[in-house]
């Protein structure tokens, strides 16, 4: 039977807080909405992927997996998250899902509406894709659909080592369980990057972007990507990826608009 455990804030629930948050995103009508439809692009050779032998439930896992960190499709770049910073009021959270590569099975999915309500379903040894974003201020639900155990260590970090945020043991998230989790704010002030790894399943690794509205996007196969109803004004544009870093633009979005930015990554 499927159990959710529910703890408390004394009993380990972690909060994220954006570091970048000035006040609370509120859901309003939006008049006269303009459109960003860009494309994120890479040059160069992308990183061979990374393969593991695996040494535990191979039963469950295969015998061999592979992290793609860089994907790239006919010079597109997969996966990048892409941000609009400084937006206060607006549309409602988008709701979609995103599923990781095969033969993992792992989804986050965004439930959308007033909060983004972020769900990361683990199947298949697999978190979900690469790349996703969280949301500051709301607990994320983490669910084990696999008959083996994980354990979930979050980390603030823009690299490798990072720090610490909260380590989900074995014991809280047995196979068909779901636990509801939110993050330390202190940790993230001036860096909104979560990782996610298993230290039972080393191929196990993800990062999210900390987000406080919906105006958001992750680029496609092709590297491509949209946000739509933006209310007219000026902002700076955000294109992060955890390999190759962050790049930022200004744009001006006018009444019923269109822009078609571009963003260039390389090998670094």
């Amino acid at each position: 039977m499927k159990t959710t455990h529910i703890i408390g804030i004394m009993g380990g629930v972690l909060l994220i807080m954006g570091a970048t948050v000035a006040q609370a995103y509120t859901v309003g009508e939006v008049q006269h909405g303009g459109t960003i439809q860009g494309h994120v692009t890479f040059s160069g050779t992308p990183p061979t992927p990374l393969r593991f032998a695996v040494e535990k439930n191979p039963e469950i896992c295969g015998q061999e997996r592979s992290l793609m960190k860089v994907e790239t499709h006919n010079g597109g770049l997969t996966g990048a998250v892409v941000v609009l910073e400084g937006v206060q009021t607006g549309k409602p959270f988008p709701e979609q899902a995103f599923t990781g590569h095969l033969p993992g099975e792992g989804e986050f999915r965004y439930q959308g509406g007033k909060t983004l309500g972020l769900q990361v379903k683990t199947k298949g040894c697999n978190f979900g894709p690469f790349t996703g974003v969280i949301a500051a201020d709301e607990p994320v639900q983490f669910g084990n659909q696999d008959p083996i155990k994980h354990t979930l260590h979050t980390f603030s970090a823009r690299d490798t080592k990072g720090t610490i945020l909260r380590t989900i043991h074995n014991q809280d998230i047995h196979p068909q369980d779901t636990v509801d989790r939110t993050f330390d704010s202190g940790k993230l002030r001036g860096n909104p990057v979560v990782r996610l790894t298993c230290n039972r399943h080393d191929f196990m690794q993800n990062w999210l972007y900390v987000v406080d509205h919906p105006y958001f996007a992750i680029s496609d196969t092709e590297g491509r990507f949209t946000i739509t109803q933006i209310p007219p004004g000026t902002y700076t544009l955000l294109a992060w990826h955890p390999i190759l870093g962050e790049q930022r633009q200004e744009v001006q979005v006018m009444e019923n608009g269109e822009l078609q930015p571009k963003f260039q990554f390389e090998t670094k």
